[in-house]
């Protein structure tokens, strides 16, 4: 890990190369990793779990809250990709990122 960021440092630069990109994964993180705890106790509620429910149940109630912080949270996760995979200088943190290939 250290030689690749090494690498990544030398041919890029500190600021082009590991942190490129940065604002779209904290945007990506803030909204998967809330609404993943965030839909929890509600999915949870909305099956009619209690306390001493099985485990199975509560493996489901957080798979669901997952899907739908996960599904919610990928345009963002889009953005981080196409700031990252972008060749020269970083791109701004924009929704409307294009031709980046």
């Amino acid at each position: 890990m250290v030689s690749g960021i090494a690498i990544i440092a030398r041919e890029e630069g500190i600021r082009s190369g590991i942190y490129k990109g940065i604002e779209g994964a904290w945007m990506r993180e803030s909204v998967y990793s809330t609404l993943r705890l965030g839909l929890y106790e509600p999915i949870k509620r909305g099956m009619g779990l209690k306390k001493d429910s099985s485990a199975v149940y509560k493996f489901i109630a957080g798979g669901m809250s997952g899907l739908i912080g996960s599904g919610l949270a990928n345009p963002a996760d889009l953005l981080k990709i196409r700031m990252q995979a972008h060749k020269g200088e970083p791109m701004p943190f924009t929704w409307h990122v294009k031709d980046v290939y």
